[in-house]
């Protein structure tokens, strides 16, 4: 069992390393220069046949066709798709079970709880009262908890300016807790808004494994949180409803398959929902991993909530399929199975999954597939393998969400030699559905990649959000569109977690320039903080033993610019300083610098990935000293 430090060691724990560490967030160069750069592509493989089994041979260069459904079954889905749109909900509901009908598929209600078998001895909680917000501990770091964290998790939304967080915390003598954070202001403070503590006193969240997703319609705010916990022996894959609004919550696990029994696991489920293109009749989406150590039947689950404003019930597609869902194992020695799910429509609504084996034969694959039917029928024209030279861990997938966009991204750890693992992603401009894949590295150091998280900024059109964490315990944001990458940046004050909850990229939805966000964990998982405006407030890098003569503003580099540029200025005396971005209206649309800064000479990186192209404008004031030039975004 892992051990996590009492409430009050954590506390004396991070009160002295708080006192030894000063806020030092530094940049990072983009490939450190101690070892030889590779950026060479994967190998893109296709099935041979259509049974589903990643222990057949992918070794095709042709996909299968387009999948095409009766004539039918299309009208319905395209009947579906318009309900939904418009909110009618009773007739996308007449739909979706004649759909259900012609596909085979039942729902499942939600398990009868029976503690002796799940560990649940509450299924419904009701907060009794909000605690107030926890103000900020330093300038640029807040704190969210002050427990043991097994995991933390964030996520936003395009329908609200709120950011969403969750912890999973480990209780000593009792059953452990989730909790549901939300955040008004942009990460500065932090309310508690829902406590989920049902479980039975033996009963341990899994380390690192909770994923959340808010879904809102009008007043109606609902956050999902999808976690890992053991009891008996043996994994369960739960899942939290906590209604924002309420302080309301309910909680249910994946049920099917022999849960409970001791020979079969369900881990590391993730989740997803439509909310971007849907509002009252979004849907959301959950995947697990599920082994038998009775068949080693080593699958992928899926299961969807067609009504999760109103209910929990899971309704799972394929479950009685030979192959699972959507990939299926047999025989192969398993250490983990990772797996992660996103959503986008890009010419319907799709379902999309990554998933991987680590410790296999098959390690150097990452599984790939999606379905344009809501899980319920994934042939091989929908499915391919992405084929590494080298092992890779952790598959992890995100898009932007919404209609007609396309854009995502699948993130992995890649092995470079010995122990050093690095962070690369592919990105496709087309959806992911064929080889139109291109590489590229957040980070490739010698200093090995462990934790690594992705986030889609909703309807960001190829924009997003990464996090990772490296040995010793530094932390690290880098944001990036498409292929173009943003500078990375150091996000943690202090010694930073390795294995429990590590660190969550996200982002605030707002019109302030810098959106960038960390939740993260401190080291053992002592603590829950957010890193809030990384570019802003970490982007200024100081040039070593260098005192200028006089006050100076350089011409950014590169100009033109896409997204990233960098700005240099000097100041020979310590000075009150202003270095503000306009556009070319002469409206403020970034505050790079405000605050009092020693003599010296400085770089600023100033991230336009959210900016339209053209002409804008950056000044400096500092001690009577102003200066304007002007550069130029090309997208």
């Amino acid at each position: 069992m892992l051990h996590i430090l009492s409430f009050h060691s954590k506390r004396i724990l991070y009160s002295s390393v708080l006192a030894v560490f000063l806020l030092t967030i530094y940049s990072l160069s983009l490939f450190s220069q101690d070892k030889p750069y590779n950026n060479e592509p994967s190998n893109m493989l296709y099935p041979l046949s259509n049974n589903g089994s990643t222990s057949q041979q992918f070794s095709s260069s042709n996909q299968f066709g387009n999948q095409q459904f009766s004539a039918e079954k299309q009208s319905l889905l395209d009947q579906l798709h318009t309900a939904r749109l418009n909110n009618d909900l009773v007739t996308a509901e007449r739909l979706r079970k004649r759909l259900d009908e012609i596909d085979g598929v039942h729902p499942y209600p939600p398990p009868v709880n029976d503690p002796n078998i799940d560990g649940v001895k509450e299924r419904y909680v009701q907060m009794d009262s909000k605690p107030p917000f926890i103000p900020e501990t330093d300038y640029y770091v807040t704190t969210i908890s002050t427990a043991g964290c097994w995991a933390v998790a964030t996520a936003s939304s395009n329908r609200s300016s709120a950011i969403f967080a969750a912890t999973t915390e480990y209780v000593n003598g009792g059953g452990d807790m989730i909790k549901v954070y939300v955040s008004y202001n942009g990460g500065s403070s932090w309310v508690l808004k829902n406590t989920y503590n049902g479980f039975v006193a033996s009963v341990d969240c899994r380390p690192g494994e909770l994923d959340i997703e808010p879904i809102i319609s009008g007043t109606d705010t609902l956050v999902y949180c999808t976690f890992g916990y053991t009891y008996n022996g043996h994994s369960f894959s739960g899942i939290f409803r906590a209604n924002i609004g309420t302080g309301t919550g309910i909680e249910s696990y994946f049920s099917f398959g022999g849960a409970g029994s001791t020979n079969v696991n369900y881990y590391n489920p993730k989740v997803t929902s439509d909310n971007t293109n849907y509002t009252s009749a979004s849907y959301v989406y959950i995947t697990a991993s599920f082994d038998s150590a009775g068949s080693s039947r080593f699958t992928s689950r899926f299961a969807v909530i067609t009504n999760p404003f109103t209910s929990s019930t899971l309704t799972f597609k394929q479950p009685n399929a030979p192959n699972g869902f959507y990939w299926n194992s047999n025989g192969s020695p398993v250490q983990y199975l990772y797996t992660d799910i996103c959503y986008f429509n890009n010419s319907g609504d799709k379902i999309y999954t990554v998933y991987n084996h680590a410790g296999t034969a098959q390690g150097k694959n990452i599984y790939i597939a999606w379905s344009n039917d809501y899980g319920s029928t994934v042939p091989a024209g929908n499915t391919f393998v992405l084929n590494e030279t080298a092992d890779v861990l952790a598959a992890i997938c995100a898009s932007n969400g919404g209609s007609s966009v396309g854009k995502m991204v699948i993130g992995y750890r890649r092995l470079y030699s010995g122990a050093d693992w690095d962070f690369r992603y592919q990105y496709s401009s087309t959806g992911g559905v064929s080889s139109s894949f291109t590489p590229q590295y957040i980070d490739f150091t010698s200093d090995t990649t462990l934790l690594i998280s992705l986030q889609g900024i909703d309807l960001g059109n190829g924009r997003f959000v990464a996090g990772y964490s490296n040995h010793g315990g530094q932390h690290y944001y880098r944001s990036f569109n498409g292929t173009s990458l943003g500078t990375n940046f150091q996000s943690n004050n202090v010694a930073g977690d390795e294995g429990f909850g590590g660190c969550r990229a996200g982002y605030w939805n707002s019109a302030f320039s810098d959106s960038s966000l960390v939740v993260w964990s401190h080291a053992g998982g002592s603590g829950a903080y957010c890193s809030r405006q990384i570019q802003g407030t970490v982007g200024i890098q100081p040039e070593p033993n260098t005192i200028p003569t006089e006050f100076s503003l350089k011409q950014n580099y590169p100009n033109p610019f896409n997204p990233v540029t960098n700005i240099k200025f000097g100041i020979p005396s310590a000075s009150f300083v202003k270095l503000v971005v306009y556009d070319i209206t002469g409206r403020e649309v970034a505050m790079l610098v405000n605050k009092q800064m020693n003599a010296g000479n400085y770089t600023v990186d100033f991230d336009a990935s959210q900016f339209a192209s053209g002409l804008y404008f950056y000044r400096i004031d500092a001690n009577g000293f102003t200066d304007v030039k002007k550069m130029i975004l090309i997208k």
